[in-house]
């Protein structure tokens, strides 16, 4: 642990140079520094319940597990950590005010002791692959229970975590649970060195998420499109939007293109590249913009771009197609399920390792294609143009596959509350 501690420092106090001339370059924000090293106030949760989530995915996923915990652990206070700008203004804006919102500390002693003589949980529920070795060392020294949920290894993370096996395996000792996504999940994690006993699969929480919000910028959208299909580019990276934006053009006078890009550093690049390419852009932050002619010329080469953070769910109650980015580059994907719940089917490209079940459960079922590049992309689009009667009948399918998966949220909950003292109380007031 005491080489882990070195290597912690000197990898921040390498990497903090770099942060701060990303974060003046205006390519992604920095976050709350004075939180994150301790140094902010922390919710006393008394013997509550921490959850924490990295960003803007992970937050989704908390947003479910809370809800569910408020009711199966009432009087229990709840608190969200999380890592990111994005992540905590989606957390503050989202979250009942019961909840209470905070930073992550960094993976140093300093920190780490801080949060914990502050926040003073009953229970540390870590979303996805959160996995901090001082901070679980330091959790299982306080007799504070920690488990892994919605936990999940990617393809590409895998081979990482099993080059550190040995190391990683004290620190996998310390999670008292892990509830996982899936079959797969749970024997890589074993393979790693979790105490079989200790590992379930309870399916993954992301099916649970609420339905969205009517999307408020709607009548807007609705109006720029005069009649067209709107396609969604979610999630984009850079280096996809250009792409985007190719297969885009031929079809330009027959549909909307909407675009959202993954990261609110690049709205204003994305916006810049937008008119760059030749097309108009009306962005969702300056929706007191009326459109006065829905029907002029300039409408059918125009992107509508949504740089806002927590939209792109309601956004894709007017969709009638998605296309999925972080696939076309080697970022490993995001997750379709969001889309599939409000009746969109999805194309990606080829790197999803990220959500390799979901992906594949897709294109089994036909909601989910997968093109190899752009030209690819350009052809699902047409394709995709001209068969409404599929694209309707793909998306009732997604709808309806999303509604059958859910049950995790409950699962996981009822799985996590045995490890708090009185547990026995929360079932008996389980509805």
């Amino acid at each position: 642990m005491l080489l882990y501690r070195f290597l912690s420092a000197t990898a921040l106090a390498a990497y903090a140079p770099y942060a701060a001339l990303r974060s003046l370059a205006g390519r992604r924000k920095l976050g709350d520094l004075r939180g994150r090293f301790g140094r902010a106030p922390y919710p006393d949760l008394e013997g509550g319940i921490w959850v924490h989530a990295v960003s803007v995915g992970e937050v989704g996923v908390a947003r479910t597990l809370l809800a569910e915990l408020a009711v199966l652990a009432p009087g229990r206070r709840l608190g969200l950590s999380v890592t990111t700008a994005a992540g905590r203004e989606l957390a503050e804006r989202t979250l009942s005010r019961d909840v209470a919102v905070f930073a992550f500390p960094f993976d140093l002693a300093g920190p780490v002791e801080r949060a914990f003589d502050g926040v003073k949980p009953g229970l540390v529920l870590l979303t996805e692959t959160e996995l901090w070795p001082l901070f679980l060392n330091r959790a299982r020294a306080r007799g504070v229970a920690v488990a892994l949920v919605n936990g999940r290894l990617s393809d590409r993370s895998f081979p990482r975590y099993r080059l550190v096996r040995r190391f990683l395996a004290r620190s996998l000792d310390a999670i008292a649970l892990f509830a996982v996504q899936s079959p797969e999940d749970a024997v890589r994690l074993r393979a790693l060195g979790a105490p079989p006993g200790r590992v379930r699969v309870c399916g993954n929480v992301k099916y649970d998420l609420p339905l969205a919000a009517p999307f408020a910028d709607a009548t807007r959208l609705n109006l720029l499109a005069a009649g067209r299909p709107v396609f969604v580019a979610a999630s984009t990276g850079q280096g996809e939007e250009e792409t985007v934006l190719d297969a885009f053009r031929p079809l330009a006078d027959r549909v909307l293109l909407a675009v959202a890009p993954r990261r609110p550093e690049r709205f204003y690049t994305v916006a810049s590249l937008i008119e760059r390419s030749g097309f108009s852009v009306v962005r969702r932050s300056s929706a007191s913009r009326a459109i006065q002619n829905p029907k002029s010329k300039i409408q059918n080469h125009t992107v509508y771009l949504l740089d806002s953070i927590g939209e792109l769910a309601s956004l894709y109650r007017e969709a009638h197609l998605a296309f999925l980015g972080g696939s076309l580059v080697p970022t490993g994907g995001h997750n379709p399920i969001e889309a599939w719940a409000e009746g969109v089917c999805v194309v990606v490209g080829p790197h999803t390792q990220n959500f390799r079940d979901v992906v594949s459960q897709g294109k089994a079922r036909g909601f989910l294609t997968c093109v190899p590049d752009g030209p690819g992309l350009k052809r699902t689009f047409a394709a995709a143009l001209d068969d409404p009667a599929g694209r309707a009948s793909a998306g009732r399918r997604a709808r309806e596959f999303v509604a059958a998966n859910r049950g995790a949220a409950r699962t996981t909950v009822e799985a996590v509350l045995s490890l708090l003292p009185g547990a026995s109380s929360f079932r008996a007031a389980a509805p």
